[in-house]
């Protein structure tokens, strides 16, 4: 939802069927048509999340009729017993895996990280995870929602708590290799250098020191401005000549179209970090994806 300017109130999906390219990039409206390409949460884990996974985007448009989900995981805070359970740490079959989740011992299959404030930790489709301890996490990824629950941690036995599970659904679509970490998480991002660099999206860490000039036309695409510490304020300019101020605080974000104009981020207190995301130029070819 917009929550300034003369769209205050409106949908992102409203503003893409009006606005279209202008939006979101010529090529990538090209691409997605009417779907908002990028999903930004926030997420808050207090208790465990579900052992995971979700599809690629054949499988997904093939089953669900939706994308599949590409996703990082940006660390914001993390609690003295935060842990993120991260792909497998050896080659696993998928009977194996089975078994583990119906003896409530998937985790044990998995690779276990400790997770620090900044760290990124970068899940492709078909990687197994899940997280608990005390999280704040930025999830930037595809947009879709379909999530294949393989285990848990019990609740699924109790009536009170049971979900829907999808361990047999899932098990022809999961990677069953060892996941190396360095594959996977990037415990140290650069300022200036993506961090996540993939087919779908481009996400790049700013420490804003200065002001700091906004260019869209370099990417053919909109950008969001994730704030992830301290403040900022965009000035974007106006038809009269003088410009607009957006203020943006920790966990908040704006995004800044494809067609507007040069624009300017100046920090608001010291310290300041943003995420700086965009969907990835390519000219490779494309299955039929949703129109809505």
């Amino acid at each position: 939802m917009v929550s300034e300017g003369f769209l205050k109130g409106n949908t992102i999906e409203e503003v893409l069927e009006t606005y279209l390219g202008d939006l979101v990039g010529d090529g990538v409206y090209d691409r997605y048509r009417n779907q908002f390409p990028l999903l930004v949460k926030l997420l808050d884990i207090k208790d465990r999340l579900s052992v995971q996974v979700h599809p690629d985007d054949a499988t997904a448009m093939q089953r669900y009729d939706s994308y599949g989900k590409k996703e990082c995981w940006y660390v914001l805070e993390a609690g003295e017993d935060a842990v993120i359970y991260l792909g497998f740490r050896k080659d696993v079959t998928a009977g194996e895996l089975y078994e583990a989740c119906k003896q409530g011992t998937a985790d044990r299959l998995l690779n276990v990280f400790h997770p620090k404030k900044g760290e990124c930790y970068i899940i492709n489709p078909g990687t197994v995870h899940a997280a608990g301890g005390g999280l704040v996490i930025a999830e930037i990824q595809e947009p879709s929602d379909v999530t294949l629950r393989l285990y848990d941690w019990g609740r699924e036995n109790d009536p009170a708590t049971a979900r829907e599970m999808n361990l047999e659904e899932a098990l022809d679509i999961i990677d069953y290799k060892q996941c190396k970490p360095e594959d996977c998480v990037v415990l140290n991002p650069v300022a200036g250098k993506a961090f996540c660099d993939n087919d779908k999206f481009t996400l790049t860490k700013i420490t804003l020191s200065a002001p700091y000039k906004v260019e869209p036309e370099k990417y053919d695409s909109f950008i969001i401005y994730l704030c992830t510490e301290g403040s900022a304020e965009l000035q974007a300019p106006r038809s009269d000549g003088r410009n607009s101020l957006y203020k943006i605080s920790k966990g908040q974000l704006v995004l800044v179209p494809a067609a507007a104009e040069e624009c300017i981020l100046v920090p608001a207190t010291e310290g300041t970090e943003l995420i700086e995301a965009c969907i990835t130029n390519s000219d490779a070819e494309h299955d039929d994806y949703i129109d809505n």
